[in-house]
């Protein structure tokens, strides 16, 4: 007996591969060209290949950009071309006045869309495999399970995003939305997060941007994710989840396909319930741009994100009601009662946040439920405190005087935003882990002088200065230093002797220690710079092959080897470097703003007396206080070196010589 009921009918599969089957040719051509073509070009190169062949982890490596580009372009060009003819009248019922059920329609197209995708990959896997296998560099670095590993996530991933664009194509009537929105959807949960984490951070007092909503979000977006697939392959979680909403894809959009209105083509949405959350959604997020984009460009400023908030809110919705009714003639009195409810919505959430209804900006977790915390103080973005577990403290001494500092920034909350148009404002970061598995993170920006009694017992505990010592966490397997000068003088050396290193390494971690709250706050400019780092490091390598550190004047035992060494005129600035030196005072006071536009100019401008100086004495008192940028300085300072050059930098009155203030009265 013959099973006359079928899913599948031949004849569409058919006509799908003659109208569209150039989408998988395309396909065809473009993996060839990123993977094995890539591979033969690799190959043509002299015996340096084998050095490049050996860092190589995985098939995304080669052409990693190329197969982002066309991974995330033709599942969805598939998608939209496949199903064009829903988004016309003329087509849409012409296909539908035949004796075909929707479900054949749906069946067949996904079909025929799944194998002019697929087969490209199938077709590429195996050329791959036969230059792998041709080659003894690959072959000794690529496994035939990496392949397959490489054939699945492809496979996956563009299943995943033909499916994404089937499922949007079948909420909207116009091909070109369908494509916008296929990517905004890709986009819109990191987005999303990224802008709530943007506002927040305006609202909320002590609001982590950087340890909160966004840290990692970039798994919430294949594009992003993918991105990140060479040094980070995708989890069995990872793939569990992307085929479950494969399949909701396909199950959705099966079920949207019979509920759609064949008339409604055309329509930028075409289903009713749907439309109010395209429309306050694109309000929503055009909102949060705004208030964000103003906020930033105002230095945070309340009143302008609020403007913001507003414009954003209007622009949005007109957008939105534009596009939903496809005419600019879209006043009408209802559009005033659902802005203004949505208004209404948003005015109530903002003002619970910046009230601090739920007790956020307030919240201090007691000593008994705190595990261990994390302190950085400074530019930490540019420290890692990505790895803050492994700097974490559990010392009770320390965690107490932590929290007497975090609780001294709460009660001073109006104080700190008060001096919130400060010049240099250091960020703070706090980071408890909770006895019970949580965290809790907050983030100020405050001038360090505001809290420097509670900040002085923190950052002079070797707890603190341990968790940030940079060699105890990079260049452990150093080779070689590099050390110069921060002024404009040739002035470096280098060093290869691995006795010479561990030696350094041993004096520049004893004078860290030792250091001051002073030392370690001062404004005071490093007179150099060190690097730590490894010959013929690998690219791919987990490990840290680089550390650097500024030599601060404070570093005496680092001074002290290198002199002993006869090292210390190849790499520091001296009094004999130096011809003379000129010094006027500031009676306004310096700002950042006078140096950004040029410090030579504004110095030149003074009209202040100046004195001379060539007594090496002087000279070498200057240097080692000396600043290239102080709010609190006043007097400017112009050195001539032996080779020409000149450098300009500051002092702070309590800094400069008694007999150089006497002379300049």
């Amino acid at each position: 007996m013959k099973l006359k009921i079928s899913f599948f009918n031949p004849g569409i599969f058919k006509q799908d591969l003659r109208q569209h089957g150039w989408i998988g040719v395309i396909y065809l051509l473009c993996l060839l060209f990123v993977l094995p073509l890539q591979m033969l070009l690799i190959l043509s190169k002299d015996d340096s290949y084998l050095y490049y062949i050996k860092d190589l982890t995985n098939y995304f490596e080669i052409g990693r950009d190329g197969q982002l580009m066309f991974l995330f372009t033709l599942p969805v060009i598939a998608g939209i071309f496949l199903f064009r003819y829903l988004q016309t009248e003329a087509s849409v019922d012409m296909t539908h006045s035949f004796p075909v059920k929707r479900t054949v329609h749906y069946v067949s197209h996904i079909i025929s869309g799944i194998f002019m995708l697929i087969l490209p990959i199938v077709i590429t896997a195996i050329f791959t495999f036969i230059i792998t296998k041709w080659d003894a560099g690959f072959n000794k670095v690529f496994t035939f399970p990496e392949l397959l590993n490489w054939i699945g996530i492809t496979s996956l991933l563009t299943v995943f995003l033909f499916l994404l664009t089937v499922l949007v194509g079948m909420i909207t009537g116009i091909s070109v939305v369908q494509g916008i929105l296929t990517y905004v959807v890709l986009f819109l949960p990191t987005g999303i997060l990224l802008l709530l984490n943007a506002n927040l951070n305006r609202i909320l007092f002590g609001f982590s941007s950087s340890h909160s909503l966004y840290e990692n979000s970039e798994v919430l977006s294949p594009f992003i994710r993918f991105t990140e697939i060479v040094y980070k392959p995708f989890s069995t979680v990872e793939i569990i989840v992307y085929c479950i909403f494969t399949i909701v894809f396909l199950i959705a959009g099966k079920i949207l396909y019979d509920r759609r209105h064949l008339e409604r083509a055309g329509d930028a949405i075409v289903f009713p319930y749907l439309k109010p959350v395209f429309k306050y959604g694109m309000t929503f997020c055009t909102m949060l741009l705004s208030g964000a984009y103003f906020s930033s460009i105002q230095n945070g400023s309340t009143g302008w994100l609020i403007f913001g908030y507003i414009s954003g809110s209007i622009i949005g919705y007109i957008i939105s009601e534009i596009i939903l009714q496809k005419s600019w003639r879209i006043l009408k009195p209802s559009m005033a009662i659902s802005f203004g409810g949505y208004s209404i919505i948003i005015v109530l959430i903002y003002f619970s946040l910046s009230t601090d209804v739920f007790g956020y900006e307030k919240k201090l977790p007691s000593l008994d439920n705190i595990e261990a915390v994390y302190l950085e103080n400074g530019d930490y973005l540019y420290q890692g405190h990505y790895d803050y577990e492994l700097r974490s403290s559990s010392d009770p001494s320390y965690i107490q005087d932590v929290r007497k500092l975090h609780e001294a920034i709460i009660q001073q909350k109006h104080q700190v935003i008060k001096k919130a148009d400060e010049v240099y404002k250091p960020t703070t970061l706090l980071i408890y882990k909770l006895k019970n598995g949580k965290e809790i993170a907050r983030e100020y920006e405050f001038s360090n002088k505001l809290f420097s009694i509670e900040l002085k017992p923190v950052i002079e505990s070797i707890e603190y200065k341990k968790a940030h010592f940079s060699l105890n966490y990079a260049a452990k397997k150093a080779n070689v230093v590099e050390m110069y000068s921060n002024a404009p003088i040739n002035k470096n050396l280098k060093l290869t002797d691995p006795k010479e290193i561990e030696e350094l390494k041993k004096a520049i971690e004893k004078d860290y220690l030792a250091q001051s709250y002073e030392d370690i706050t001062s404004p005071g400019t490093a007179w150099g710079r060190i690097d730590f780092s490894r010959s013929n490091p690998s690219p791919y390598s987990e490990e840290n092959d680089y550390a650097g550190m500024d030599l601060k004047s404070s570093y005496k035992e680092t001074e002290k080897w290198l002199a002993d060494k006869n090292y210390l005129s190849r790499v520091k600035l001296l009094p004999e470097d130096i011809v003379t030196i000129e010094i006027k005072k500031d009676n306004n006071g310096f700002s950042k703003e006078e140096s950004d536009i040029n410090i030579e100019t504004y110095y030149n401008e003074l009209t202040n007396k100046k004195v001379e100086v060539t007594d090496k004495k002087l000279i070498n008192e200057v240097l080692n206080k000396f600043s290239d940028y102080d709010e609190e300085a006043n007097y400017y300072v112009k050195m001539r070196f032996v080779n020409g050059n000149e450098w300009y930098v500051v002092l702070r009155e309590k800094n400069v010589p008694a007999e150089l203030l006497q002379a300049l009265k």
